[in-house]
Parts: structure tokens; sequence; C-alpha cells
């Protein structure tokens, strides 16, 4: 099969096509053909040289795509059946990969392939950071940070669907896109007295934050009033945590998850907005784009040449 491979660390330019065999399928794994794979800044940092394994590798940590011959059995997935999910932050980037049951889902009748492949990983991020940290529920106030980038426009929504009452922060080209998502407030944080504008917005600071992007950690912490929880998923140094409460996760690859949000994707309550897609050849091209940041929504590989024909990439 071709794979896009990283021989090398380095800028967008290491990554080439190249040969490598399919992979075989263990016991208690399914092999999917790809279709189509997210690009995310995880997939950059490992490039740059974030990566601890051997060389060379193949990206990528999300896909959708058919799941090949009986390898799906033990999980009742047909020959064929439309599946997608989170294998690991590696190895999507490829004709053929494996993965375990357990890290995937049937891809919903109401979203596309190509949005289905550039959900997973922020999806299940964002979902486990409202719910398992924040504990959102209904008539819940939250702030989302960076809430037009992948993970805060998925966080945006699904705090929604949860009853919350939504305050978010993005540059001003994004704020009409996270009023349609749901975002009751946004506020400009380019500026830099956003966090006073927060507090504001939240009648003295935000309780309960979700912070999505490293730029934001210390507005976030300014933003918030004394003793309020601060989740991120976000890997750098944290600000002073003497008034608030830090938590760093990470989004779990939870095939149940994924399950759990099908009919949000169905009832078009919960979607996927792709920035760009680009066929997997020119996956220097989407690289670029995500080093650059401020991308509002995702951005996707299209792997399979009959999709990329269909979507005349």
């Amino acid at each position: 099969m071709q794979a896009i491979m990283v021989s090398e660390f380095g800028g967008p330019e290491v990554l080439r096509v190249q040969e490598t065999p399919v992979p075989q399928a263990r016991d208690g794994q399914v092999l999917v053909r790809v279709l189509a794979a997210g690009v995310g800044p995880w997939d950059v940092s490992l490039r740059r040289g974030g990566w601890t394994g051997a060389l060379p590798y193949i990206p990528g940590g999300e896909f959708a795509g058919v799941v090949v011959g009986d390898t799906g059995a033990g999980a009742a997935l047909d020959d064929g059946a439309l599946v997608y999910g989170y294998p690991g932050l590696t190895g999507c980037y490829a004709q053929y990969l494996t993965c375990p049951p357990e890290q995937l889902a049937p891809i919903p009748a109401g979203l596309p392939v190509t949005d289905a492949a550039a959900a997973p990983i922020d999806a299940l991020t964002a979902e486990q950071g409202l719910t398992d940290v924040l504990g959102i529920t209904a008539g819940d106030r939250v702030l989302i940070t960076a809430g037009a980038g992948g993970l805060g426009h998925f966080a945006v929504q699904i705090a929604r669907i949860l009853g919350a009452e939504v305050v978010a922060t993005a540059s001003p080209q994004h704020h009409e896109f996270l009023h349609r998502l749901g975002a009751a407030v946004v506020v400009d944080h380019t500026r830099p007295d956003w966090p006073g504008k927060v507090r504001d917005a939240t009648g003295g600071g935000a309780q309960r934050v979700l912070a999505c992007a490293a730029p934001t950690l210390d507005g976030a912490a300014k933003a918030a009033r004394d003793g309020a929880l601060i989740a991120t998923p976000v890997r750098a140094e944290l600000p002073d945590a003497q008034r608030v409460r830090w938590q760093s996760y990470s989004g779990q690859p939870r095939g149940s998850r994924l399950i759990r949000m099908a009919p949000w994707f169905d009832d078009g309550s919960l979607t996927v907005t792709v920035q760009s897609l680009y066929y997997w050849h020119s996956a220097a091209q989407a690289h670029e784009v995500a080093e650059r940041g401020h991308t509002q929504g995702k951005l996707a590989l299209v792997v399979d040449t009959d999709v990329a024909a269909e979507m005349e990439i």
C-alpha cells in the first residue's frame, strides 16, 4: 500500500509518499481501508520532533473508512461497513490501518465520510472535557476559549446540546460562525483586555472553563473567577494556579463515546466544519495551514481516489 511517512523530523516537506506493507489485523483488531483522515495540531507536533517512536512512522490519528473482510466480525461489523475512529496518534495517512474495535464506531447516517474523518479526536476530547472534567449540565455557563478551532467548535456545540450557556472567544472573523453554532456571547481574544470582557459578560468571571489553545491559557485564568475549574488538553506550561484550579486531561479513544454522539450528528445538532479538503498526496499543504493556526473547524485529507474524484479534489 501507499502511505505518507515521516523519515526525519522537520517542516511539512518531510511528508513523503512511500510504499509499505498492508498491516495485518491481529486478534482484537479491525482492518480498515481508509477513505479519509483528519489533520490536527498533534500531527504537526509529532512531525516537528514530538514523535518518540521509531522512524519512519505514518502520521494521522483519526480516520473514516470501511471494514475489510471479516476482521470486524467480533464487533458485529460486516465487510464494507463504514466506520470512523481514533486508533492512536499515528497510522491514518495510509490506504489501510488496523484499529481496536473499541476505538471506532459506525459512521452516523447524517455524517458525510469526509466530515467523519475529521471528527473523532476533537469531538471526543471536547465531550470528555465538558462532561467528565467540568461536569457541565443544563443551566450551567461555560467559557470556551479558541472556540472556532477544531476542538473549540465541537465544544461550543456539545456544551449547547448539554444545555449550557456558552461564552466563547475567537478572532473577529469567526464571531458570526460561533453565534451560528450556539455561543450566546463571543469575545475578541485578539484584544489584550479580553479577560475583562469575559468577566463582565459572566458577572465577575467564568466558573467553568475549557481552554482549547495554548495562547489563551493565561487569559483563561484571568477571565475566571476565584476557585474556578479550568480544563485543558493543551500541553503547555500552565499559568499561576493560586486563584483557579487547573485540570489537564487527554481525550481518550472511546468508540462508545462516538456512538453516544451519533444521534447528535444525525439530527444536525452537532456538525463538523471542514475548512479545507486536500487529496492525501498534498498532506504537506494541509500541514502548512495547520501550522499557521486560526482555522475555522478542521482540515481533512481524502485518501480514496474514488472519493477524491467525487469531491473534485
